[in-house]
């Protein structure tokens, strides 16, 4: 989607290439690019079948015209080329945060991690994963923390690096 800043009119609404079909929500990019023209956004997806279901995973999508073009998909074809990572039967995701590294490289969008948090229905409890953006998604996270119960579905969160820092007007 693409808004014209002087007459504040949606001027495109065309799917972003390469995220045809994939039912996402919650997108976000690096803190750092948030004004800037970022190379990649990650966000919850549901399905790559361009269905509406409750979000199962993480996916990343290329802002700067390299992804694979899949505008001739029609509605229940799978989008098997986007970067996504599903968390299993019976799990269910919530809003990502892109953290940049501690000592990273603040112009480079991959020196971060994707922290996403996760419902296990099965088991009643939460987790939070960490991704390395400095690799595919898909892959899976390189770090997964078990919490000692649920956590409430849709909570929304930010990154402090400073724990002096109580609460922030961004959150």
């Amino acid at each position: 989607m693409v808004f014209d800043p002087k007459t504040k009119e949606c001027v495109d609404l065309r799917v972003s290439q390469g995220a045809e079909n994939i039912c996402c929500e919650n997108p976000v990019v690096h803190p750092n690019f948030q004004t800037k023209d970022a190379k990649y956004a990650y966000a919850l997806c549901s399905n790559a079948i361009g269905d509406s279901s409750a979000p199962m995973g993480y996916a990343k999508f290329c802002l700067d015209g390299s992804a694979v073009d899949q505008s001739n998909l029609e509605a229940g074809e799978k989008n098997d080329t986007t970067d996504v990572y599903w968390v299993g039967s019976r799990r269910f995701t919530g809003e990502p945060l892109v953290v940049p590294k501690r000592n990273g490289n603040p112009e480079r969008e991959e020196d971060a991690y994707l922290l996403g948090m996760a419902f296990d229905a099965v088991k009643d409890k939460g987790c939070i994963m960490v991704f390395d953006l400095e690799r595919e998604l898909k892959e899976g996270p390189v770090c997964t923390v078990w919490l000692n119960t649920a956590l409430p579905h849709g909570l929304h969160g930010c990154f402090a690096p400073d724990p002096s820092v109580q609460s922030s007007c961004f959150c």
